[in-house]
């Protein structure tokens, strides 16, 4: 059980360094204050007054955005920081494996990015329910659900690539790397597969089975499709595969096999940092 130690220590430390405490008034002072601009914004008289759904509605796309981005803040030089200091000797010193160690940094990390996602989402919820009327807590507890998990993948992604290289430098490098590439320039892929195979553009329908697998892919898209069975975000309507596709849905691309390709994002990235840091020769 030296990875719970390890992991407990990094709890710790965060503790001590003051940014536990930074985190959590960032996540309050985004889920309160992201969630009160539609009632701040609204004029007395001129329409109706918005509601709970509105508030979660404007809410959503920034908590999961900014859960992601603090992840990978917090996790990029988890192992490479100790690695440039010199304590990862000290740390391996100790009855600790280096898979101990990745699997403690990861879940150490994790609990950074939790606690104050929690803090914040408990002090939100007050002020949410004290501005609109119809306060939902499933739906509300369902979106808090999902931000732990954003942050829980982005975590893993951050804690694989920092064990994956000797520089902070090249942690950097690689946690923007990664997060542009499958967050902001992934859909592009299958549509230039498909303009190479059929020399034109893809409609919205009509698709192959192979495109939108390829899309799934990427983070966000069976990120997506799990959000929309663990929360209902007022007024989003997303496309199902049904809709897009030629023929029938395989089970690859029902919402409930999304699990499979997130696992992959958290397990994969792990599984490569371990294998590289494992093989290194610390100096």
């Amino acid at each position: 059980m030296t990875w719970a130690r390890i992991a407990r220590k990094d709890f710790e430390d965060a503790s001590r360094a003051m940014t536990l405490w930074i985190l959590t008034a960032l996540m309050i002072l985004l889920v309160a204050g992201i969630s009160s601009i539609p009632h701040l914004i609204h004029t007395p008289g001129q329409g109706p007054a918005p509601g709970f759904d509105e508030a979660i509605s404007f809410l959503f796309s920034v908590v999961v955005t900014m859960a992601s981005i603090i992840a990978l803040v917090v996790g990029y030089q988890s192992i490479v920081g100790e690695r440039e200091s010199g304590s990862i000797r000290f740390l391996l010193g100790l009855p600790n494996t280096r898979l101990d160690v990745v699997v403690g940094k990861v879940l150490g990390r994790a609990a950074v990015v939790a606690v104050p996602t929690v803090i914040g989402f408990a002090v939100g919820g007050v002020v949410i329910a004290i501005l609109y009327d119809g306060f939902d807590i499933a739906t509300y507890a369902g979106l808090l659900a999902f931000s732990l998990l954003v942050g829980l993948v982005y975590v893993s992604l951050a804690v694989g690539v920092s064990a994956s290289v000797d520089t902070r430098a090249k942690a950097v490098a690689g946690v923007l790397g990664v997060y542009i590439i499958s967050d902001w320039l992934w859909w592009v892929v299958p549509m230039a597969i498909y303009w190479l195979l059929e020399r034109e553009l893809p409609g919205g329908t009509d698709l192959p089975v192979w495109y939108l697998f390829v899309e799934r892919l990427g983070i966000w898209e069976p990120l997506a499709a799990i959000s929309g069975t663990i929360v209902e975000i007022p007024g989003s309507e997303t496309v199902s595969p049904a809709d897009r596709l030629a023929g029938d849905v395989p089970f690859f691309l029902e919402p409930w096999f999304a699990w499979a390709f997130v696992a992959a994002w958290i397990l994969v990235p792990l599984a490569i940092g371990y294998y590289r840091f494992n093989r290194t020769i610390l100096s």
